[in-house]
């Protein structure tokens, strides 16, 4: 909050670099829609038909081959073979094939945007050092989902009355940014649960506090706390279609790791208990107890056994 160059040059910095990001995926859907109006108008010259409607009583088999009949006269690759030259034959099926290549493979210019920007976030300060407990880092804002969640915090503030927000000044290239870096970066899943604003918002739907806090209205910041993961859920709903279900091959996505940790255990039932369950407050505090007044009977049994 008290960098002043936050709004004037880092924000702008994301702007635009989001804004081509999304210039990018804008491309991608319209060639998109080119190529299913190309593939749609190439289809009767290949001998891709659709399939007719059948009554009752009338045989399939039949109306296919009558149809396929009707449009042989458009199929460019067996008429170029018998009325063609030999190079003609080669060109159109070559040409016959791409097409039906473009149908399979479903080629993506964003997804290929996407992972060449991965390769430029391999510097080592966007991850930060492994953590001391070799789970994550809580308390120190060593990788960037914690720096982003920072900026979200300053950017969710609402304004004054005569002031510009932040989505006024800079659209949505800003939140475009940030998400597609947290999401290359593989730290999604850590953003979502250690964010500052959406720990807020979920502290406030508890407590249901309408309250102003050094002069920051508490309801007019979770509204816009909320307008904001509602847009980062669509950002990285987005991106994770394209990173993970554009490619065909399954073994080349990426896998999911799921490490499994032991519940805390309190320090009293370290030493007697090994199996590592874990207990609720209130059974926990009883087990305690029960721990003392075991120790105080049997300190008492010895105490009675030494004077006998």
């Amino acid at each position: 909050m008290q960098y002043p160059d936050a709004r004037t040059e880092l924000f702008h910095n994301f702007r635009e670099f989001g804004n081509a990001l999304i210039f990018c995926l804008l491309i991608e859907q319209a060639m998109s829609q080119e190529e299913v109006c190309d593939l749609l108008q190439a289809a009767p010259f290949q001998n891709i038909l659709p399939r007719p409607y059948v009554k009752d009583g009338e045989k399939l088999e039949a109306k296919q081959k009558k149809l396929e009949n009707k449009y042989a006269a458009l199929q460019i690759v067996s008429n170029i073979e018998k009325l063609g030259t030999a190079k003609q034959t080669l060109i159109a099926k070559e040409g016959d094939l791409l097409t039906r290549e473009r149908l399979c493979c479903g080629l993506s210019v964003f997804e290929m945007v996407l992972n060449r920007i991965r390769t430029f976030l391999d510097d080592p300060i966007w991850a930060g050092p492994v953590p001391v407990n070799g789970v994550l880092t809580v308390d120190e804002c060593t990788e960037f989902h914690r720096l982003w969640s920072a900026l979200q915090f300053v950017y969710c503030i609402p304004v004054g009355e005569n002031e510009f927000t932040v989505e006024q000044l800079f659209g949505e290239g800003l939140h475009w940014a940030g998400c597609a870096m947290i999401v290359l970066l593989g730290q999604q899943r850590r953003f979502e649960a250690l964010d500052f604003c959406y720990h807020i918002l979920r502290v406030q739907r508890v407590d249901n506090k309408d309250e102003v806090i050094k002069g920051i209205p508490l309801k007019r910041l979770v509204d816009r706390i909320r307008r904001f993961q509602v847009l980062n859920s669509q950002v990285f709903a987005t991106l994770n279609k394209y990173l993970k279900t554009s490619s065909g091959d399954v073994d080349s996505q990426p896998v999911e790791h799921v490490r499994c940790f032991q519940p805390p255990i309190h320090h009293t039932l370290a030493v007697n208990n090994q199996a590592g369950h874990y207990y609720r407050p209130d059974q926990l505090r009883q087990s305690v107890v029960n721990s003392n007044n075991s120790a105080g009977i049997m300190a008492n049994l010895s105490m009675e056994h030494h004077h006998q």
